[in-house]
């Protein structure tokens, strides 16, 4: 395949993922249908499993979902723990801001039937960002808004500034023309039709960046909210940060009131309203198959579900796993393992024995420790906590009442890899903590010390409530190998065309997970269900 052709079939990959928000069955298809009990069995009820279940409840099939843990949600769930004092404090456990107010997941919200059903807080800002020049403000004024923002900063850049906010602008009305109107009939008229576009394709955003702009900490600054997405800008699809950030800029980020535990919890009950069953506490060991087909599922309990599709929402490699010896082409199975997990997370929950606006205004904020963020990825590799940067989020600020009265919640969280945690791993499973627990112990005092120092002065003497978690945390409730936070990593070769698909070589089997396409974070799980759901009832004809 020419390097042309490739960027063609990722471009029009990308289109597809985004025709997808639109994309409804037939009328009907479901009536008639010989069904056993269950359709699908969905494992895994985090956002994409639920998805799945969700789109086929509304149209009228009967999904299963098969859920190891106590509640519905996966990674978009929350946590109670008290201070010594009897105040409940509610964790969340990743969610600080999704546009779920505009564009492709309200759309899908409302398709299946949650929109509705949760209450939504809008972030003052789209970003807040703390480095060692202060804090700068990013307003959601578009990128408009970002150009004359920069200019200020860099004033001796604006000319290479305008060239490439130009371009940016070219780029989201291209985008929005193709998903409007499609791709010229001629695929050869596409890159004079199409050339911000074609130009993006297959690059990563350091090679955009690059081709724009020679100040390097003017580059750090447009990229400073890689660490979303896990990946530093000469790693991360170009795809998946510009476009994002554009949203995010013009419509701004929200909150769920509720915490995350109430989407999750929406989308559970719109699918056992409609007729479908979501079970707890139930871990899939095996999918069975019949003649070479996915028609069930086998737990560890020792139950046997039967369906005519089975669809995974846990991880890539969990779910090959289960399937017996040699159902995978041997091809694809070395493609799969050619895959990265992404990167993980430490997460630090406080309670705090006041509120705290007056010392920190701003809900969200990002702390910046190295003006590189090669280097600050690096340092997350490495488990190196002094040199990483740090997320904050002070709940309160964004929902009244979150904490008990007077009090306040705040959750840090830094990137890291899994090495660090890996001599750990036998230990941890087999209940022998010491170790790991001081490890814990160390990157928790950095983090919350970067915090103190950057944003909130004071921190350490108003903690009465401490809980964190690590790789290991993740991996042990989500059994995502290395504790990967966003599925498979995001970088240019594994992004659209490239990303593993969903639907597998095992007849009847889907994925709906960040571990397919189109990748990670609460739009992406959302999108991966759909997409599940689409070939489902492609394949059932």
């Amino acid at each position: 395949m020419s390097l042309t052709r490739r960027k063609f079939l990722e471009i029009m990959t990308f289109l597809a993922g985004s025709a997808l928000v639109g994309w409804t069955p037939a009328p009907g298809f479901a009536k008639g249908r010989k069904r056993s009990d269950y359709d699908a069995i969905v494992i895994g009820a985090g956002l994409g499993g639920l998805a799945t279940a969700a789109f086929m409840a509304k149209h009228g099939l009967r999904p299963l979902v098969l859920e190891q843990h106590v509640i519905p949600g996966g990674y978009a769930t929350s946590f109670e723990r008290d201070d010594d004092q009897g105040n409940t404090f509610k964790c969340e456990v990743s969610l600080h801001s999704t546009v779920a107010k505009a564009g492709g997941e309200r759309k899908l919200l409302e398709e299946i039937g949650v929109f509705d059903r949760i209450k939504l807080v809008d972030h003052e800002l789209a970003w807040s960002h703390m480095d060692k020049n202060g804090t700068t403000d990013l307003q959601n004024t578009g990128l408009n808004g970002l150009q004359a923002l920069l200019v200020r900063r860099f004033p001796a850049d604006a000319p290479q500034i305008a060239a490439f906010m130009a371009y940016w602008q070219q780029l989201a009305a291209e985008m929005e023309l193709l998903e409007t109107k499609g791709p010229p009939a001629d695929k050869n008229q596409f890159p004079q039709a199409f050339p911000a576009v074609w130009f993006m394709a297959g690059k990563t955003l350091k090679q955009v960046l690059d081709h724009y702009l020679a100040n390097p900490e003017l580059k750090n600054f447009i990229g400073m909210t890689w660490g979303y997405y896990g990946l530093p800008p000469s790693k991360l699809a170009a795809f998946y940060y510009l476009l994002p950030m554009a949203e995010y800029l013009t419509h701004g980020g929200q909150y769920i009131v509720g915490t995350s535990q109430a989407l999750s919890d929406a989308m559970s009950a719109v699918i056992t309203q409609a007729g479908g069953k979501v079970l707890l506490g139930e871990r899939v060991d095996k999918i069975l198959l019949e003649n070479g087909r996915a028609a069930g599922v086998h737990t560890l309990s020792g139950k046997t579900f039967t369906a005519r599709a089975v669809v995974s929402n846990a991880s890539a490699p969990a779910t090959f796993s289960m399937l017996p010896k040699g159902a995978l082409p041997q091809a694809y199975e070395k493609r799969v393992a050619g895959f990265s997990p992404s990167v993980s997370s430490v997460v630090v929950w406080l309670g705090l024995d006041r509120e705290v606006r007056d010392i920190q205004p701003r809900a969200e904020f990002n702390i910046a420790l190295e003006s590189d963020p090669e280097t600050a990825y690096a340092a997350a590799m490495a488990g190196d906590f002094s040199k990483t940067g740090v997320g904050g989020m002070i709940y309160d600020h964004m929902v009244p009442g979150f904490s008990p009265k007077g009090k306040s919640t705040v959750c840090i969280m830094s990137l890291s890899g899994y090495e660090p945690w890996r001599k750990f791993e036998k230990d941890y499973d087999a209940g022998r903590k010491d170790e790991y627990n001081k490890a814990k112990a160390r990157a928790t005092e950095q983090i919350i010390a970067t915090a103190e120092k950057a944003a909130l002065p004071g921190l350490s003497k108003m903690i009465v409530m401490s809980e964190s978690s690590t790789p290991l945390t993740n991996r042990r409730f989500t059994c995502n190998p290395a504790g990967a936070i966003y599925g498979y990593d995001q970088t240019a070769d594994n992004s659209f065309l490239t990303r593993l698909e969903n639907r597998t070589p095992v007849k009847g089997l889907y994925l709906a997970s960040a571990w397919a396409s189109p990748g990670g974070g609460y739009g992406g799980a959302l999108l991966a269900g759909k997409q599940a759901f689409k070939n489902m009832v492609e394949d059932w004809g």
